[in-house]
């Protein structure tokens, strides 16, 4: 069984797939239809119900455009001011391009139009919970690395810097205007402290922080 089969099938057993919309019918019909393919589902009327109600768990939402009250972009753009980072894929019954670049520029998934086809959404629909644990793994792996980092101090991160450059410890100490010893004792500390045992690990270190930096940068949606 291919990788990408078997973690979505363990995704299955603790994803939730939120689905907003202000007909009913079309809540009725959306949950059927993803309880078939074995995907958890909760419904909201509303923005606001939705608002009301949020939860940890990973996942996705399945979100009208049109509706009473605050639309599907303007929750859209709630979402994103307050980090509530779940995954959106948008449904409208109107053909809006305008809209459908506003709400992609914005970090959507996808733009459908209502009524979508069964297939193309439940694609969508796995596309955007291996999206939110993507992220989520590695935003968790970066926090975990930036709390590594912000355990050294002003002079040991500087030097730790350049420990990864290659430098060695006399060229370090040179060019801090520090003794050897400092220098040998920061970087004991500072291998410590991060749990790397030599300067190629500790390269490695900074290297995967500016990967997973660039990563969410490169994915950071527009307001």
């Amino acid at each position: 069984m291919p990788e990408k089969t078997r973690l979505l099938q363990r995704l299955r057993e603790k994803a939730l797939i939120r689905v907003v919309d202000d007909d009913e019918t079309v809540l009725v019909a959306l949950r059927a239809f993803l309880e078939m393919d074995d995907w958890k589902v909760k419904t909201y009327r509303s923005a606001e119900a939705f608002l009301g109600d949020l939860s940890p768990l990973p996942g996705c939402m399945v979100l009208d455009v049109r509706m009473p009250g605050m639309n599907g972009i303007e929750l859209q753009q709630h979402m994103l001011a307050h980090e509530i980072r779940t995954p959106i894929i948008f449904l409208s019954a109107h053909g809006d391009i305008s809209l459908a670049v506003d709400a992609m520029r914005s970090g959507a998934v996808m733009f459908m139009e209502k009524p979508p086809k069964p297939e193309r959404l439940l694609s969508c629909i796995e596309e955007a919970v291996l999206l939110d644990w993507e992220q989520s793994r590695r935003r968790e792996d970066l926090e975990a690395l930036e709390r590594e980092l912000s355990s050294l101090t002003q002079a040991e991160r500087q030097v730790a810097q350049m420990v990864a450059k290659g430098l060695s410890n006399p060229q370090i100490a040179a060019a801090l205007g520090v003794s050897e010893t400092t220098v040998r004792s920061q970087r004991s500390a500072i291998y410590a402290k991060l749990e790397v045992q030599n300067a190629v690990e500790l390269a490695d270190f900074f290297y995967e922080i500016a990967r997973l930096r660039t990563f969410f940068e490169r994915h950071r949606p527009e307001a």
